[in-house]
């Protein structure tokens, strides 16, 4: 049985909704992440905005309750909450794995607290992605740090949360993130080796995700994804090549995820800001929008992540 969705997405500037069912609203651009909002339930990713709707808001027919702490904003209605923290520079420099490993923990113990024990889809935005060389890449080291949380209370990878991870180009980190009372089901790309199982030369751990989780509202929580087939990367720094790779790993899994489905929001993560017309190769439709980011391998120039619903 096919429950209600217990959200609205809207990607208006400013929808005329009452604070007390904001979820949560995300702002792509405006001013410094550091720089404090007066919304608790506002978060930025400081991604530049190169095309469609800048916000993202997540909002509810019901009112909400806040239900995080000091350092996780958590809010929730009776069935869905949404929630996001920060990462400080400082802590990700001295201890990349450390940090992101206690932010995870953070994450989780506030969803579990709260009694929103599963935590579907995570957003995460993490400065100078590529720094560091080898295994000391911090994005290779960010995966070492979430899979020491996740494996606490992941009893098989396909409890992983749906994911995404872009490099931006200010310091720190941020994570949003979506969590409920009922689990998803894990849903894996037949092109695709599943990112769990990714090999070796890609990292010390592979990263923690899976590829899309189908919920019991009736939503496909598509991850990021890019020109992987395999576990390799295609058509290097080809963003008009991968593009086509790319859609044809979309179009897989919404066809492993059975049904028919419709994509009701898309966003679409370019290296170069020059590639701007590799993105509407993609032909998706919807609300769409389109920012300028590091993808987490340096040869792959798009990713295109998506929220799509029964037709």
């Amino acid at each position: 049985m096919t429950l209600r969705q217990p959200y609205r997405l809207s990607t208006e500037d400013a929808p005329a909704v009452d604070a007390a069912r904001v979820l949560l609203c995300v702002d792509h651009g405006g001013r410094d992440p550091d720089e404090p909002d007066a919304e608790a339930w506002r978060v930025r990713t400081s991604l530049p905005l190169l095309a469609g709707p800048r916000c993202e808001w997540w909002l509810s027919d019901s009112a909400v309750g806040d239900l995080g702490d000091d350092d996780v904003a958590f809010r929730a209605n009776s069935a869905i909450g949404f929630g996001h923290l920060a990462i400080d520079e400082t802590a990700l420099a001295a201890d990349t794995a450390g940090a992101c490993r206690d932010a995870f923990e953070r994450l989780i113990g506030v969803i579990r607290g709260a009694g929103y024990p599963h935590l579907l889809r995570c957003w995460i935005y993490l400065g100078h992605i590529h720094r560091g060389d080898g295994d000391g890449e911090r994005y290779r080291q960010f995966c070492v740090g979430r899979a020491r949380a996740l494996d606490a209370i992941a009893r098989d990878p396909r409890d992983y949360p749906a994911a995404t991870v872009i490099g931006r180009p200010v310091d720190g980190a941020s994570i949003h993130f979506m969590a409920a009372r009922s689990p998803a089901q894990a849903i894996e790309n037949p092109r695709q080796t599943s990112a769990f199982d990714y090999p070796r030369r890609y990292g010390p751990q592979p990263p923690s995700f899976v590829r899309s989780l189908r919920t019991d509202w009736g939503a496909l929580l598509v991850s990021g994804t890019a020109a992987v087939v395999g576990a390799d990367s295609l058509h290097p720094s080809d963003a008009g090549e991968q593009a086509r790779e790319t859609r044809s790993n979309i179009d897989a899994l919404l066809h492993a995820a059975g049904n028919r489905w419709q994509n009701e929001r898309a966003v679409i993560y370019l290296r170069r800001a020059e590639d701007l017309a590799a993105a509407e190769r993609l032909g998706l439709s919807g609300a769409i929008t389109v920012l300028q980011g590091d993808i987490c391998r340096p040869e792959l120039m798009i990713e295109c992540e998506g929220v799509f619903r029964l037709a």
